[in-house]
C-alpha cells in the first residue's frame, strides 16, 4: 500500500474522515474513540484546515453510562 499524502509504502492504513484518502499512521495528526467499534481520523492537511478541524473537535463522543 502507499499512503495518499505522502506517497511513502505503509503496511497499515487508516481513512480519512474528512478528506477520504488512505492515509498512513505518521500522517495522521489525531484521532478519537467515536463509540467502541468506530474511531475517528483527521490526517494533517485536514487539520490546517479550520473548518475540518472544528467539524472534528465538535464531533461528539459518546459515553455509556451505566447506573449501579
Amino acid at each position: 500500500m502507499i499512503c495518499e499524502r505522502c506517497k511513502k509504502d505503509i503496511v497499515k492504513y487508516d481513512t480519512c474522515n474528512y478528506c477520504n484518502r488512505k492515509v498512513g499512521f505518521e500522517c495522521i495528526k489525531s484521532q478519537k474513540k467515536v463509540s467502541q467499534t468506530e474511531r475517528a481520523y483527521i490526517c494533517k492537511d485536514c487539520w490546517s484546515n479550520t473548518k475540518k478541524r472544528n467539524k472534528y473537535k465538535s464531533y461528539v463522543i459518546l459515553k455509556s453510562t451505566s447506573s449501579v
